[in-house]
């Protein structure tokens, strides 16, 4: 019986109460997002050390690829800032419960190549703006956002176990109705932690910067 959960045949979904079985699914899934997450931090430390050795990832990558990794949006409305955000969040977001078909390659990819970005990212705004900077610039939409991608990346890594459980002739079926119910609830909760990241990102981040790193950031433009 794995995690207790090998209930499923006496669960029916119209019984199961919404509140236990996003219970239960957090229950099934946990460890699996905490590797999700492990995955992101490895790639932070990897980030940040390129960084010491002179690599701006950003600059690499535009270069390879011949255009701007991020659109010019700064003369977009804060509503279609919000969107764009919450369009490319939904995609890496579904992009990581979908990586389970490549045997969990992609979704380990997309954690590791992430965290390397925001680590390499964050590490030269720090040496050049500073961290609180970099502090008010993530953490406000960064801790709807983060647990919402590790969570999608959790029920990936989940998935491709319960797959390899069915191949072992230890599960008898990958998909059961109370699986899915719960497990499409903690899918809409990550969601909507999405969706609360990117009107953060787009309605309260930039006030704040604004706010508090105003004089600072003027005084690097005179400067520069």
């Amino acid at each position: 019986m794995d995690s207790g959960l090998q209930h499923d045949h006496e669960r029916r979904a119209g019984g199961y109460p919404p509140r236990e079985a996003l219970a239960d699914a957090w229950d099934e899934h946990s460890r699996y997002v905490g590797f999700a997450a492990g995955l992101f931090a490895f790639g932070i430390v990897v980030g940040v050390l390129l960084m010491l050795a002179g690599y701006n990832l950003l600059e690499i990558i535009e270069e390879m690829v011949g255009e701007p990794l991020f659109p010019d949006i700064g003369s977009e409305s804060n509503v279609d800032l919000a969107r764009f955000l919450l369009v490319n969040n939904t995609r890496a977001f579904l992009l990581s419960i979908v990586g389970a078909l490549s045997l969990g390659l992609l979704t380990a990819w997309a954690m590791v190549f992430n965290g390397v970005i925001v680590g390499n990212v964050g590490a030269y705004v720090t040496r050049d703006v500073g961290l609180d900077y970099i502090l008010v610039g993530l953490l406000p939409h960064g801790i709807f956002e983060l647990p919402a991608l590790f969570i999608a990346a959790g029920v990936g890594f989940r998935l491709l176990y319960r797959f390899g459980q069915r191949i072992r002739g230890t599960r008898d079926a990958v998909f059961t109705r109370p699986y899915l119910y719960r497990t499409g609830l903690l899918v809409l909760a990550g969601w909507l932690l999405l969706v609360v990241a990117a009107l953060v990102e787009a309605f309260v981040t930039p006030v704040l910067l604004e706010t508090l790193f105003a004089e600072r950031l003027e005084g690097m433009s005179t400067a520069a």
